[in-house]
């Protein structure tokens, strides 16, 4: 019964040494990892586009779950491949990639999606939200780049000729470019957005002191925002987010000192007359209709331009 024990302990310790041993070229013992490449790159677009695209959260939790049982399968796979001729350093350098890449998936993006029911509810929702994105992000990018580069050592060591999916890495850097250009826009939109909604709050609410305070930062919010957007290059032929935000911003300047202000003074009021009251009362409405439709619109040109962009 030991020696049964001893034989099968033997199998699994000289597995890993066995199967590296199956590749006398280094091109089959690339191939292999190569592979492994295709599989990660086609699973990490997937769920990349669903994100540009903002599909249903649990659309995006499926590709997401799909990107880490494949990297389990594919370490589970590698890690067995063993070194070539002693030399570990594809391997090795491939694995601790993988592990990057887990933990983007795992950890990183975990905690994006858990935002992401609530990331338009305030600015700071939003700005945790795209923190975390963008640290899996970073750390998606490191993950490739270790990989490439050991790829590279192991390709000029022993003069294998690499293969590269440009069209894949064609689509990949796509789809960095309109997510980061509809992210800014995004973010300067909610910093305005948030104003109008804390404005909304306080009236709803009865908090009327303050009303004067929010209102001066909801200007402030909207001077800001086109600024910023004025010093962010919209893509070319793809500026109608801009324009929609700017459209947004331009309107509720304006309307500050026509409509807002006044019905914020109605609302202040200790002793309010009615006919006034029932003015401001419509006002806001008409206000809470026009963020709602403002927003509606704002969403739809965004998803139309990454569509567009992606479909070129």
């Amino acid at each position: 019964m030991k020696r049964v024990l001893a034989l099968i302990l033997l199998i699994f310790i000289m597995a890993p040494e066995a199967d590296a041993q199956r590749y006398k070229d280094p091109r089959s013992y690339y191939r292999e990892f190569y592979s492994q490449t295709r599989r990660i790159q086609t699973k990490n677009l997937r769920y990349v586009e669903a994100v540009a695209r903002g599909d249903d959260a649990r659309i995006i939790n499926k590709f997401r779950q799909m990107v880490v049982d494949q990297l389990k399968e594919s370490r589970r796979i590698l890690d067995r491949v063993g070194a070539y001729k002693d030399d570990d350093v594809l391997q090795r350098e491939y694995i601790a990639g993988i592990d990057m890449y887990l933990e983007a998936y795992e950890k990183d993006f975990g905690a994006a999606e858990e935002l992401t029911s609530t990331r338009y509810n305030s600015l700071e929702n939003l700005e945790a939200y795209y923190a975390a994105a963008n640290k899996a992000e970073i750390k998606v990018l490191d993950a490739a780049y270790k990989i490439e580069k050991a790829e590279d050592y192991f390709g000029k060591t022993y003069m294998v000729d690499l293969r590269r999916d440009t069209v894949m890495a064609t689509k990949l850097l796509k789809l960095d470019e309109i997510t980061v250009s509809a992210r800014e826009v995004t973010l300067e939109y909610f910093r305005v957005d948030a104003q109008l909604s804390k404005l909304f709050s306080a009236i709803d609410s009865n908090k009327t002191d303050d009303l004067d305070v929010i209102i001066t930062d909801l200007r402030k919010a909207a001077k800001a925002a086109m600024t910023n957007l004025e010093a962010s290059e919209p893509m070319e032929d793809y500026e109608g987010l801009h324009e929609q935000a700017n459209y947004y911003f331009d309107e509720l300047n304006n309307a500050i000192d026509s409509d807002l202000r006044p019905m914020a003074e109605q609302f202040k009021f200790k002793y309010k007359d009615q006919d006034d009251l029932e003015e401001a009362q419509a006002t806001l409405r008409d206000f809470k209709e026009f963020q709602s439709e403002m927003r509606e619109e704002f969403f739809a040109v965004r998803k139309e331009m990454i569509l567009d962009y992606l479909e070129e």
